[in-house]
C-alpha cells in the first residue's frame, strides 16, 4: 500500500519516496522518518512556516546549481519548522553522507541564507568549523564568489547591496550577520555572538576545545544552531564515532525533548560496495550526478588493482568505515569490545609492561591480568611537556589526565622514579610477578626498579623484551581481541577508554619474514606506547596462573 504524506510540498516527496521504497536507503533513513520527523509533525504545538520556506528556496537564483531533493527536504526542516512560541524545532542537525553528495554546496547554500534579509535575525554569525583552514575555506569561498563574482551579471547590483565580502568575513548588511571561518585546532575569532556552527568533515576531529569554544556563544542569538555535514572517516574514538553512537539512541524512538535531526546515508553491508543499485544509500545525490557515478564504476573496476584505497573508498565513499584489515591490529570494533568494566582485582597475581622508547616523550606503564580467559589491564601514561611532538598531536590529553589516565610531567624528561613509583603503588594492591622492559631504556629502568625490589638479575623478575618476544605473543593478542577477551575499563562519560582504544588504534601490523609485528601507523603524531607497553606484558602472561570463574554447586538436600 502507498504511503503518502501531506505535511508541506516541499518535505513530502523525500518522505515518501523512502517510505515507499522508491529510492534504495538506509534504515536509519526510514528511523529518521518515523522516529524523528513524523512524530514532530503531527504535534499540534509545531507548525512549518511554507512562506518561510519558499523565499529562502527563491534564493537558489543566485546559484548556479538547484537544490536536489534531499536537500530541499533538509533546507524546508531545518529553516521552516517551528514551535508556537516562535522557536526552531531543529537546533542540532547531523547529516553523514557518502563523498560526492554535495554537502559543500549544501553548507554554502545555507550560509546564504542565514546572511539574507529572508532569515531576518540581526547579528546571526555563521562559524565554519574544519579541521584544517583550507577545508574551512571551501564552503567560505563559494559564497564569496556567489558575492563577488555572480554567475549572471544581472544580479551583480543586488548582491552588491545586500553582502559585504572581504577574504576572511562576509556580511549580509541588513542583518549584520557575519560568516567566518575557523579551524578545530585554533580557538575562534569571537564566541560571544554565534547564531550557528557548521562542522564540517567532523570525522576528523578529535580535539574539541575549539568546539566548545564556539558552541558556548549559542544561546544569544535566536535560533542557534549546530549543523554538522561530514563523511565518515579512519579516526576512531574521536568526536564522530561518539556522536554516531548518540544517533543511534536517538533515532531508536521518539523522544518528544529531542530537537536533532539525524540524516544518515550509508550502505548497510561490506558486500554492496561494488553493487551500483546499493551506493545511492550513502551517496543520497548519486541519481542527480551522473558523471559521479561513472567516476565511482570506475573505482570499483580498478579496486583489485589499487586495495590500498579500498578503506577509503568504504570510509568516505560509502560511509562505512571497515579499516585496513592487512594493517590493523584489530578491528574497531573488537577494540571498543575491550571498553569492559574491570573487576576487583585486589590481591591477584599480575604481570608489568613498560614502553620507554623515549624520556622526552611519552612512557607507559601497564599490568596485565588474567581471570577466566579475560584479560584485565590497567595503565598509565606519563608525557613530558618539552615533548616537540606534542603541538601536532590531536588527542584530547588533558581530558585523558582529569579520568586520571595520563600524567604531564613538567620536566625535560620522564624520569625513570615516574615509572618505578607507578609501580611501588600498585605494588600495594597487587602482587605484580614480573615486569617486561622494552630495550631502549632497559638498563637505566634496571637500575632503578631494584630500588623496589625488581631486578634482572638476582631476582630475575625483570624480562627485556626481545623482538622474538613480540613475534611469539602477536597472534595470542590477535586472539584475545577477536574473541573480546581484553577488558581495560570504562574511564570515560561514553563509557570507552579512549587513551587505551587511541593507542590500539594508532598501531599497525607488520609482517617481516614470515612473522607479525607491531609499528607506528604515524611516526610522531600518532603514539603507541600504551599499546606497546601492553604488548611487553603480554610476553609474560603465561607466568598468570589463570584464575577460574567461582562456581557454586546446588545445595545437598537430605
Amino acid at each position: 500500500m502507498t504511503k503518502m504524506t501531506t505535511y508541506s510540498k516541499y518535505i513530502d516527496p523525500y518522505i515518501n519516496k523512502i517510505l515507499n521504497n522508491e529510492i534504495e536507503h538506509c534504515k536509519e533513513q526510514e528511523l529518521m522518518i518515523n522516529n524523528i520527523i513524523i512524530p514532530t509533525l503531527e504535534r499540534e504545538d509545531v507548525y512549518i512556516d511554507e512562506k518561510k520556506i519558499e523565499d529562502g528556496l527563491s534564493l537558489q537564483k543566485y546559484f548556479p546549481y538547484k537544490l536536489i531533493e534531499w536537500e530541499v527536504f533538509l533546507f524546508a526542516l531545518i529553516i521552516g519548522v517551528f514551535f508556537d512560541n516562535g522557536d526552531i524545532v531543529f537546533n542540532d542537525i547531523r547529516m553523514i553522507v557518502g563523498r560526492g553528495s554535495g554537502k559543500n554546496g549544501f553548507m554554502s547554500y545555507l550560509s546564504f541564507y542565514f546572511l539574507s534579509p529572508y532569515h531576518g535575525i540581526r547579528g546571526y554569525n555563521i562559524d565554519l568549523l574544519a579541521n584544517s583552514e583550507d577545508q574551512a575555506k571551501t564552503t567560505f569561498k563559494d559564497v564569496y564568489e556567489i558575492v563577488k563574482e555572480p554567475f549572471d551579471k544581472s544580479h551583480e547590483t543586488i548582491l552588491k547591496k545586500n553582502f559585504h565580502a572581504t577574504k576572511e568575513e562576509i556580511t549580509g548588511i541588513k542583518t549584520k550577520s557575519v560568516l567566518r571561518f575557523n579551524t578545530s585546532s585554533k580557538r575562534g575569532k569571537d564566541s560571544k555572538r554565534t547564531g550557528c556552527i557548521i562542522f564540517d568533515e567532523k570525522h576528523e576531529y578529535v580535539d574539541v576545545a575549539n568546539m566548545n569554544t564556539l558552541t558556548s556563544g549559542l544561546g544569544k542569538v535566536r535560533h542557534g544552531r549546530r549543523i554538522t555535514i561530514t563523511t565518515n572517516g579512519h579516526v576512531r574514538g574521536g568526536v564522530l564515532d561518539r556522536e554516531l553512537d548518540q544517533a543511534k539512541d536517538i533515532l531508536k524512538e521518539y523522544n518528544p525533548s529531542n530537537r536533532t535531526l539525524i540524516f544518515w546515508c550509508r550502505i548497510e553491508d561490506e558486500k554492496e560496495w561494488d553493487d551500483p543499485t546499493k551506493w545511492i544509500k550513502a551517496i543520497p545525490s548519486l541519481n542527480d550526478f551522473p558523471e559521479l557515478k561513472g567516476t565511482i564504476q570506475k573505482e570499483v573496476i580498478d579496486m583489485p588493482h589499487n586495495m590500498d584505497y579500498f578503506p577509503e573508498f568504504m570510509a568516505k565513499r560509502m560511509n562505512f568505515p571497515i579499516g585496513n584489515k592487512e594493517l590493523e591490529v584489530a578491528t574497531w570494533n573488537d577494540i571498543l569490545a575491550a571498553n569492559k568494566p574491570l573487576i576487583d582485582l585486589t590481591g591477584l597475581d599480575c604481570v608489568g609492561g613498560v614502553d620507554y622508547a623515549k624520556t622526552n616523550d611519552f612512557v607507559a606503564c601497564c599490568l596485565v591480568f588474567r581471570v577466566d580467559k579475560v584479560y584485565y589491564v590497567l595503565h598509565h601514561t606519563f608525557v613530558c611537556i618539552k615533548s616537540r611532538d606534542l603541538p601536532g598531536i590531536k588527542a584530547p590529553l588533558s581530558e585523558w589526565v582529569k579520568m586520571g589516565q595520563l600524567t604531564f610531567v613538567d620536566d625535560v624528561e620522564v624520569s625513570p622514579e615516574y615509572v618505578t613509583n607507578w609501580f611501588y603503588e600498585m605494588g600495594s594492591k597487587y602482587n605484580i610477578l614480573k615486569i617486561s622492559i622494552d630495550n631502549f631504556r632497559y638498563s637505566i629502568l634496571n637500575s632503578t626498579f631494584k630500588n623496589i625490589g625488581f631486578d634482572a638479575f638476582e631476582r630475575k623478575n625483570i624480562k627485556l623484551t626481545r623482538p622474538n618476544d613480540i613475534i611469539k605473543v602477536a597472534p595470542i593478542i590477535n586472539s584475545v581481541f577477536i574473541n573480546h577477551n581484553f577488558a581495560w575499563g570504562e574511564v570515560s562519560e561514553n563509557g570507552i577508554n579512549p587513551i587505551m582504544c587511541w593507542y590500539t588504534n594508532n598501531t599497525k601490523k607488520v609482517e617481516k619474514n614470515g612473522n607479525m609485528t607491531y609499528e607506528k601507523i604515524e611516526p610522531n603524531y600518532r603514539k603507541t606506547d600504551g599499546f606497546m607497553a601492553l604488548v611487553n606484558a603480554m610476553t609474560l602472561a603465561d607466568e598468570i596462573e589463570e584464575k577460574p570463574k567461582l562456581m557454586f554447586l546446588d545445595p545437598i538436600t537430605i
